[in-house]
């Protein structure tokens, strides 16, 4: 009879044990998921803070590079889509022609969301411009 009481126990310590595991996982999860990632927000909360200007350029720079990387995969990833998988003619040169200047000009918002970013890093705009400016770039990058 000891013996399988000592059984019970252990299973209900291991089902402790996994119960326990799933609940650290899911707050884990849930703390990463709905954290504020927003890089703006995380920007304007460590320039109130007062982080120096050349701490906030490398995370900036940081994030632009990320930004810049992520346009390259989309064209990428379109290019090769209607190439190799037959899901429309990229030999048209309007098609491509469409893709690549679309890229350009993602770029040249990032370039430019980048430079607004420096600008209110090196505190050269208020809060209020910052948001103002950055307005345009969201919008851009919520549509698309």
């Amino acid at each position: 009879m000891k013996a399988l009481s000592e059984g019970v126990y252990l299973g209900k310590r291991a089902l402790l044990g996994i119960l326990g595991g799933l609940i650290i996982l899911v707050v884990t999860l849930s703390i990463i998921l709905y954290s504020d990632s927003d890089f703006d927000a995380q920007l304007i909360d460590q320039v109130d803070k007062g982080v120096p200007a050349e701490e906030l350029i490398v995370q900036i720079d940081e994030e632009t590079l990320i930004m810049q990387r992520n346009a390259k995969k989309r064209l990428e990833s379109v290019v090769m889509d209607k190439k190799y998988w037959g899901n429309g003619d990229l030999a048209s040169p309007t098609d491509y022609q469409y893709f690549t200047t679309f890229y350009i000009t993602e770029m040249n918002v990032i370039s430019n969301y980048d430079g607004v970013r420096k600008k209110f890093a090196r505190r050269e705009i208020t809060k209020e411009q910052f948001l103002q400016e950055i307005k345009v770039f969201k919008e851009f990058f919520n549509i698309y």
